[in-house]
């Protein structure tokens, strides 16, 4: 009987933040994933969603540094493979995609 090393198949469920899941991390597409597909109704969706959860917490006056404080919005599952080093999304594509670029457009510097 041979001992193979055995794979770890930890699964992590702790919510994180978008600087959390972007800053300073290279991830990698598999080559089974679709291309890009999302058109300017999922775009106006998500960044109407973000919109709505932002103002139920901002209030005129508001510092800059109180949205830390703001309620949390659920982007939905984003499941990321570690395979030989390497980050791979399996699921959530999309949506890390399409926030990465809204973040360069707007010029976060974490971002790019």
């Amino acid at each position: 009987m041979t001992n193979t090393p055995r794979v770890s198949r930890e699964i992590d469920g702790k919510g994180r933040t978008v600087a959390e899941l972007l800053a300073g991390r290279k991830y990698s597409i598999d080559y089974y994933q679709r291309e890009y597909k999302w058109q300017h109704k999922q775009l106006a969706e998500l960044i109407d969603d973000l919109s709505a959860k932002f103002l139920e917490s901002h209030e005129p006056g508001n510092e800059r540094s109180a949205v830390a404080e703001y309620g949390h919005y659920f982007l939905g599952s984003i499941i990321i493979s570690d395979k030989d080093g390497q980050k791979f999304i399996i699921d959530g594509q999309q949506r890390l995609t399409t926030l990465t670029l809204l973040l360069a457009l707007q010029g976060i510097g974490w971002v790019m």
